[in-house]
């Protein structure tokens, strides 16, 4: 493979590797333009959305290249993974390494240490108890509330293997948060039965894409925003085998 082929391969596997982990299109743009730039590859020509990416490029002797990708695998915020992509992307500008160099540079950067299963569930439910303060919700809502949090953890765990659509995984957990909800106030463990509802949705809202959705569209890029918007609430689970 020449270079100006590893340096394209790279660019289209750093492009999708920062949308996937939750980057804007700002920012993805400015990364691929200064990498480009610090290789010397003239006339480049990048397209991306949060589903598909395309580059073209020439090197001093005219060699062109291109390339696109299909993002099937969804977005997964993942703020580590994008911090550590932004970092390779200015190394790599300030001092520009062999283009062989490059993939395993990449999969150094993506190749963090994920947070343990009940780590995270710990970490959910001190974010529900503290919601649960701020609505000052009672003990008894408390204990429900974290109750539902145990369960809608436990069904994202297990449930994504046979839901693949996460509307329908939404809907169905509103269903049963919002039943357990009624039943703990019907049997009087729960005082306010909005205060669990409310507090147990947020754990659904994808806050983070819909952020990025926003300024897309703030930002002039309306139609990525719209698709964003909408895959937030209606998409595929992220899949890492797609990434591969």
């Amino acid at each position: 493979m020449s270079e100006l082929n590893q340096i394209l391969e790279f660019i289209l596997k750093f492009s999708e590797r920062m949308l996937v982990s939750g980057a804007n299109l700002e920012r993805l743009d400015d990364s691929v333009y200064r990498i480009c730039d610090a290789y010397g590859c003239q006339d480049v020509h990048f397209f991306s959305l949060n589903c598909y990416i395309s580059l073209s490029i020439k090197d001093a002797e005219g060699n062109k290249a291109m390339g696109q990708r299909c993002i099937w695998s969804g977005t997964d915020t993942h703020l580590e993974n994008l911090s550590r992509l932004n970092q390779l992307s200015r190394q790599i500008c300030a001092e520009p390494p062999e283009p062989a160099a490059l993939e395993g540079m990449l999969d150094e950067a993506v190749n963090t240490k994920g947070y343990s299963q009940p780590m995270l569930l710990a970490g959910f439910l001190l974010a529900m108890a503290g919601l649960t303060g701020v609505f000052d919700g009672s003990l008894g809502d408390l204990a429900v509330v974290l109750f539902n949090t145990v369960l809608m953890f436990l069904a994202g765990l297990y449930l994504r293997r046979i839901i693949f659509n996460k509307v329908v995984f939404n809907v169905l957990c509103t269903f049963v948060v919002g039943s357990i909800a009624i039943g703990a106030q019907a049997v009087g463990l729960a005082s306010d039965l909005y205060t669990v509802m409310i507090v147990n949705s947020m754990m659904l809202i994808p806050g983070i894409s819909m952020v990025n959705s926003f300024r897309n569209i703030l930002c002039g890029n309306e139609i990525n925003g719209l698709v964003e918007f909408l895959r937030s609430f209606w998409r595929r689970w992220p899949s890492s085998a797609a990434l591969s």
